[in-house]
């Protein structure tokens, strides 16, 4: 008895074709997962914002610094243990840092308003409004150097 060994006809694997079909709907549907997961994270804070904390945190390390701090026309002007007065005042759009008059330092950029108030003589509160009308605001205690 002779046993002949014949090839199916319909065998079960896959052609190359079938792999890269297979392999092109695996990467076209990571590639939008990965779009949507991406599109539904929390979006990260505005450049305005973050310039807008940076400048609190920065003055306000320029407050704790100063020896004396006065508030004059909407303006910010202190005066450091070496003499030098450095001022904060809106121009146009801006909000400058300039030392004894001079120099053009940029703090902030897109300011539509910036407010400047002394409360009590112990408290400095800056209010900042940016162009699409977002306030940001934040009270700074003043410690006298005596």
């Amino acid at each position: 008895m002779r046993v002949h060994s014949e090839i199916p006809a319909n065998k079960n694997g896959y052609t190359l074709v079938e792999s890269m079909i297979a392999l092109g709907i695996l990467i076209v549907t990571t590639f939008m997962i990965t779009m949507l997961l991406t599109h539904l994270q929390k979006q990260p804070q505005s450049v305005q914002s973050e310039e807008t904390a940076l400048f609190f945190s920065m003055i306000g390390k320029e407050i704790r610094e100063a020896v004396t701090v006065e508030v004059r026309n909407n303006a910010l002007f202190i005066t450091l243990s070496t003499g030098e007065v450095i001022s904060f005042t809106r121009y146009h759009s801006l909000i400058r840092k300039q030392v004894n008059g001079l120099g053009h330092e940029v703090w902030v950029q897109n300011i539509q308003e910036v407010k400047v108030e002394e409360i009590e003589e112990r408290y400095i509160y800056v209010t900042l409004t940016d162009k699409e009308g977002n306030q940001s605001h934040r009270g700074f205690r003043r410690i006298r150097h005596e």
